[in-house]
């Protein structure tokens, strides 16, 4: 028998707010990027008063053991202290709180090179963005470190159109080669050079300039060099395929992208001033 009565079904609407961290003279405002080693996250510094981003190591990751993680998230702290540079990433505050080490740098609400390149750059803002950081490779160098993992997510964009170098989780030295075992493949399969991938080498500052190469290239033409389906597909690219010519007015920037681009890093391009030097002979 229907009573008349209808009943209703109240839909949960409630938000479930994300579960920050808690880092006393800090407001966490949003994720801003994970990964199985690190979160960042975008907070409010009470005494600086301004935003930064905070980056708290995770030990997520299974193929690495948890002390090897910390050693080298506390590595990538002290690498960053030595250098003093407008384009390197400074760090204005690390601790560890509970179980996670944390480290707070400054915030680029600009966005990355990445997002950079999607909308597309012209020749000029290309030449602007590739000598910057090759001048910051040149005070990275000199100070004996590799960074290892350049590709454009990894560099930074002020508003006035600055660069800086970030996530020095993966750089080296020679004191600090101990923490990368030979044979461990590391970097990102679009910009990695062809020894990273072999194993045969942990990488140097001449690995460094492979990455430079692409990214380079990318800017000018909007695509990559070496490209694939897999992530195999494309580190047997760095390997095995012929390095891409850039067409039509770009061409004359060629000798710098194959000098760059070189599979054998002896004959590689030996030096970021080396670099500038090939293009300041353009006269572009």
């Amino acid at each position: 028998m229907n009573s008349g009565h209808k009943s209703t079904v109240v839909a949960n609407t409630e938000v479930r707010r994300p579960t920050f961290p808690t880092i006393p003279g800090y407001r966490f405002i949003q994720p801003i990027a994970v990964s199985p080693h690190a979160a960042i996250y975008l907070a409010h510094s009470t005494e600086l008063g301004h935003d930064v981003a905070i980056k708290m190591l995770r030990n997520n990751d299974p193929r690495t053991p948890a002390a090897i993680q910390i050693q080298r998230f506390e590595r990538e702290r002290e690498l960053l202290m030595r250098i003093k540079h407008r384009s390197v990433v400074d760090i204005y505050d690390w601790g560890q709180s509970g179980d996670s080490h944390f480290m707070v740098t400054e915030y680029f609400p600009a966005g990355s090179l990445e997002l950079r390149i999607r909308n597309l750059m012209t020749v000029k803002d290309s030449i602007d963005v590739f000598m910057q950081i090759a001048a910051a490779l040149i005070i990275i160098h000199r100070t004996g470190l590799c960074h290892r993992d350049l590709k454009p997510a990894n560099v930074m964009l002020r508003a006035d159109g600055s660069i800086v170098l970030i996530d020095f989780g993966l750089a080296t030295t020679q004191e600090a080669t101990n923490l990368t075992k030979m044979g461990e493949v590391h970097g990102s399969p679009y910009y990695i050079s062809p020894e990273q991938i072999d194993g045969t080498s942990n990488g140097d500052h001449r690995s460094d300039l492979y990455s430079l190469g692409v990214m380079f290239y990318e800017m000018l033409t909007g695509t990559r060099p070496f490209q694939g389906k897999t992530v195999f597909e494309v580190i047997n690219a760095h390997k095995s395929q012929p390095i891409p010519k850039p067409t039509g007015d770009l061409e004359k920037f060629d000798p710098i992208i194959q000098g760059l681009l070189n599979k054998d890093p002896n004959l590689r391009v030996q030096s970021a001033g080396e670099a500038l030097s090939m293009l300041a002979k353009l006269k572009v």
